[in-house]
């Protein structure tokens, strides 16, 4: 993926992260940062993952229980014990948009909106 693009993703991820971390979350930046979650968790899949399988485990189990919690309540926040999960996360989808074939980014991004589509 060309540079300048990546670092266009990453900075809305990077962004919707800290309105996260600072307590005043809509959906919008949960929804983003599921999306980061969900997109590194397929890449990781497909063999160009460098974070132990258990952070994105967790860091997709504190999304759900966000987004869940958010949806019912209007509060979209997340544990602090969460939080530097997330941050590993948006850290190593930094590193996977810079590096990893842009096919490969396509296809798992796709195989993404399917699932999103399945369940919507």
């Amino acid at each position: 993926m060309p540079q300048r693009d990546a670092d266009t993703v990453i900075l809305q991820y990077r962004l919707a992260l800290e309105v996260i971390r600072k307590g005043g979350a809509s959906q919008t930046e949960a929804q983003c940062i599921a999306h980061a979650v969900l997109l590194t968790r397929l890449l990781s899949e497909v063999g160009h993952g460098l974070l132990d399988p258990e952070i994105i485990l967790e860091a997709e189990e504190g999304m759900l229980a966000m987004l869940d919690a958010g949806a019912q309540t209007g509060e979209w926040r997340i544990s602090e014990t969460k939080l530097p999960g997330l941050t590993a996360i948006v850290n190593e989808h930094d590193r996977q948009l810079r590096e990893v074939r842009l096919a490969d980014i396509i296809a798992c991004n796709e195989r993404l909106e399917r699932f999103i589509a399945a369940t919507a």
